[in-house]
């Protein structure tokens, strides 16, 4: 029970943090001028593509441990 609330949480804030990451690679892409200079500053990567499916990555697997998270809680749940 307490790993299927772990689950949940986590993929909240999965997705909490993909977005950001993805919002922050699509700024960087989209208002640095040199935007490897504010990857490499900012995002950690080398370009702002990079953090993108980054970010991405992390909000489909997010869905996923959250979606696993609430299937456990489901069966957990005593039938009448």
């Amino acid at each position: 029970m307490k790993f299927c609330k772990a689950a949940k949480i986590l993929g909240i804030l999965g997705v909490i943090f993909g977005s950001l990451r993805v919002g922050m690679g699509f700024l960087g892409a989209l208002a640095a001028d040199p935007s490897t200079v504010f990857a490499a500053r900012y995002l950690g990567t080398a370009t702002t593509g990079e953090a993108i499916d980054e970010g991405f990555y992390m909000l489909v697997i997010a869905v996923v441990i959250g979606a696993v998270g609430e299937i456990g809680l489901q069966l957990a749940k005593p039938r009448a």
